[in-house]
């Protein structure tokens, strides 16, 4: 089986880049609600969802049903701790847990796409990161999440001999980074019904957003 590794910043650490858009509790409901539609989504895939955070304690109280794994005490960022993560698996899939749209269905493309072995399946974010990436195996090739991974994973994947093919999942391609990705989501079909959405929402940040952008405009 897959292993799904769902890498979790600290609930206090969310979403900065939303700062001071989002108020840090809108932030931390908003994380907590995309982390919850990607845990159900790996599920209804048939796959088992381990995230991979700093303080596991901070989602004892969150109904989400999934491991909590400890990041080690070595430090390296991201990269470090994912490399350690994943070292040995013959077969795992890294999901962001900021993906408001994510689907079972949208995995399965992910898993069920032909793949060379050694080979890599990847999904491009918007602004060129990587949302959703299927390695078999792990620890081929360093891990570069930051600006424009995908195109420095995909490059160090084919120098390692990788067989490296793109997905188009629309559902994996969109997270939350910026106020710029929020309007992107509640331009998106049935936005209203997910999990994020829902939080949104509540906060009145459709509303939020639409004063913003009048305020651009008349700037102009």
């Amino acid at each position: 089986m897959t292993k799904v590794i769902i890498p979790m910043n600290r609930l206090d650490r969310v979403k900065g880049r939303l700062d001071p858009f989002l108020t840090p509790l809108e932030r931390r409901e908003l994380m907590l609600a995309t982390l919850a539609t990607v845990v159900v989504a790996v599920s209804e895939a048939g796959l088992h969802p381990e995230v991979l955070t700093a303080v596991p304690s901070e989602f004892r109280d969150a109904d989400i049903e999934a491991d909590f794994i400890a990041e080690d005490a070595l430090g390296g960022g991201l990269n470090g701790q994912l490399t350690r993560a994943i070292t040995g698996s013959a077969d795992v899939l890294i999901l962001h847990a900021d993906l408001p749209l994510a689907t079972a269905s949208a995995i399965e493309r992910v898993l069920l796409d032909a793949i060379g072995k050694p080979g890599i399946t990847i999904v491009r974010s918007g602004d060129g990161g990587t949302n959703a990436m299927r390695l078999r195996p792990a620890g081929g090739f360093p891990l570069s999440y930051g600006t424009d991974s995908y195109a420095m994973h995909v490059a160090a994947a084919m120098e390692a001999g990788y067989d490296a093919r793109q997905v188009e999942a629309p559902e994996l391609a969109l997270d939350l980074d910026t106020e710029d990705d929020l309007r992107t989501f509640v331009a998106a079909t049935g936005w209203q019904a997910t999990a994020a959405g829902e939080v949104l929402q509540r906060a009145g940040v459709p509303e939020r957003l639409r004063r913003a952008t009048e305020a651009a405009r008349r700037r102009r």
